[in-house]
């Protein structure tokens, strides 16, 4: 979120005052959006080294896996969210057992890249493309 002049910085806050978000909340989206963009090989290898970079900037793990997984389902519909929900649920509870976080955050990535082409291609299928 850019500042405008309407809402400049101040201290302290005013009720009507824009607070931005944080450098890493903006990555973390502009992150779900590559993932919903793109699904491939390629791309799984260019968001593993986008969670790299969180991680070594000390963002935890689950809150990145909580913010990508509220940036994913906002472009699933019903029946996914609740697959990707329970999915990532699955591998937050494997990376809270696990020291290597990454591991986690990347095959919860493939999987739901996996399941939303998926889940696009059934939906031109049915539309007869």
């Amino acid at each position: 979120m850019i500042i405008t002049e309407q809402s400049p910085k101040r201290y302290p806050f005013n009720d009507d005052q824009v607070v931005p978000d944080c450098e890493w909340e903006v990555f973390l989206c502009e992150t779900a959006a590559m993932i919903i963009t793109e699904q491939s090989p390629k791309r799984l290898l260019e968001v593993r080294g986008r969670y790299y970079e969180l991680l070594t900037h000390c963002i935890p793990p689950d809150i990145i896996l909580k913010r990508i997984l509220n940036e994913l389902v906002a472009n699933c519909d019903g029946t996914l969210k609740a697959e990707v929900t329970q999915l990532a649920a699955q591998y937050q509870a494997q990376s809270q057992l696990s020291s290597k976080a990454i591991f986690h955050l990347e095959a919860f990535t493939a999987k739901f890249m996996r399941i939303y082409k998926q889940f696009l291609e059934e939906g031109l299928e049915s539309m007869g493309f």
